[in-house]
């Protein structure tokens, strides 16, 4: 005999049950919320070094939503998910014990991402906005206020009490349409307020236009959660005056806990999708950019053959260590003046390979009045023949050394953007 899903029931009972879509409602939201949660703890412990009362809120609301799903996928196995026709009899204490378990879990649930939110809001306003923050603790307040008793309201609905939990004890409850339809209209009513709390605050900040309204969007998706609550409440009616199965009932319950829990921390996570987003085109425009996984050596020769100097990087390489060496000596030289030429191109430059070329031009300069000093030593006691012969050279030299700053500018404008002169 097969194993069956719905206890003390019948092959033929258990395939009419719906417990495969209770099962896909639940466990991949589920799944799907607690990476969220965690990845959210994560970022919070990585880039603040803490966790604040936001995420404790979260984490407890994580906590009742593996509690209530948990009671989700038990009760289908006594009975969720049938028609009440034919739900096994000696099933029914069982299944209304775990029913009336996993109801506060929905309720604290529900209350713990909406207070999250708030401490949010709470967070990111400073202290010199003590209206707006009076506002957020305000609604805070009532919202912990309405869901305190709606927990107790559905709770101790029924007398005696345990009538909850065990439906053949004798007495009387309170009639399931108003109790739910109340307690919905109370939760959609909090989404509401909540979700757009920060919209007016955040549209006066400062900051670009698409930026300011990414950050509006990310908050406004909480709505959604909204939506659920709505399709929750649509099917009160067929518990009041229908059937009286509640599965439905149960798995918008799921959806709405879970999705609520996950869009809360949108906003939390932004920024790490953010860093994943650039590094995604970053990976785009390297793929596709045929110089990309080419080295130092071919955007040199590839900025050379473009200013027509066929020179290769070994020699720029030489170059550019004469260079050092010069730059070096012209320091002994005039301490003070390279020191505070290169500190303030440092500070002020661009940095990396344009103000290495700018105070190359500086150490050039000062090699060519070197030279120049030599070159009249040489002349007065060699003759002026050779003296001038060592002139033209140095000027050559010189002449060299610039065209060669040229060529490693038009590299940089090439590959890192025009470079201002």
């Amino acid at each position: 005999m097969p194993t069956l899903w719905v206890y003390n029931s019948t092959p033929e009972v258990d395939a009419q049950s719906n417990y495969p879509s209770i099962l896909e409602a639940s466990f991949p939201l589920l799944v799907l919320m607690l990476i969220t949660v965690g990845t959210r703890l994560y970022v919070r412990v990585r880039t603040v070094r803490g966790i604040g009362a936001d995420d404790w809120a979260v984490f407890i609301a994580a906590i009742c939503s593996i509690v209530y799903n948990a009671c989700t996928i038990a009760q289908s196995r006594w009975g969720l998910g049938l028609p009440l026709a034919l739900r096994p009899v000696v099933n029914l204490n069982t299944y209304s014990r775990i029913n009336y378990a996993g109801r506060p879990f929905y309720m604290m649930g529900i209350l713990g991402f909406k207070v999250s939110l708030c401490f949010s809001y709470l967070r990111i306003l400073s202290k010199g906005q003590p209206t707006y923050r009076l506002i957020v603790w305000i609604v805070m307040v009532l919202c912990i206020i309405g869901h305190t008793v709606g927990t107790l309201v559905l709770m101790f609905n029924c007398h005696p009490i345990k009538r909850s939990w065990h439906p053949t004890t004798a007495g009387t409850c309170l009639p399931p349409g108003p109790l739910f339809s109340g307690l919905a209209i109370t939760t959609i009513v909090f989404d509401v307020i909540i979700f757009f709390l920060p919209i007016p605050f955040l549209y006066g900040l400062r900051m670009d236009r698409s930026k300011k309204f990414g950050i509006i969007g990310v908050f406004a998706l909480g709505i959604l959660t909204t939506v659920c609550s709505i399709m929750r409440m649509t099917v009160i009616p067929i518990i009041a005056t229908g059937n009286g199965n509640s599965t439905m009932l149960v798995v918008w319950g799921n959806i709405e806990l879970n999705v609520g829990i996950i869009l809360t921390s949108m906003p939390v996570l932004a920024p790490l999708f953010k860093v994943f987003g650039k590094k995604l085109v970053s990976t785009g425009k390297s793929s596709s950019n045929p110089y990309a996984h080419t080295g130092s050596h071919n955007m040199q020769v590839f900025s050379n053959s473009k200013s027509q100097h066929h020179t290769n990087t070994s020699n720029i390489n030489t170059l550019t260590n004469s260079r050092k060496e010069r730059a070096a000596r012209a320091a002994a030289r005039y301490p003070g003046d390279v020191s505070d030429n290169e500190s303030q191109k440092t500070i002020l430059g661009k940095g990396g390979e344009e103000g290495m070329i700018a105070r190359e031009r500086s150490v050039d300069e000062r090699s060519r009045m070197e030279s120049s000093e030599r070159e009249r030593d040489l002349e007065s006691a060699t003759g002026g023949a050779h003296g001038q012969g060592k002139e033209i050279e140095g000027i050559m030299r010189t002449v060299q050394v610039d065209i060669s700053s040229e060529a490693a500018d038009s590299q940089a404008g090439e590959f890192g953007g025009p470079r201002n002169r």
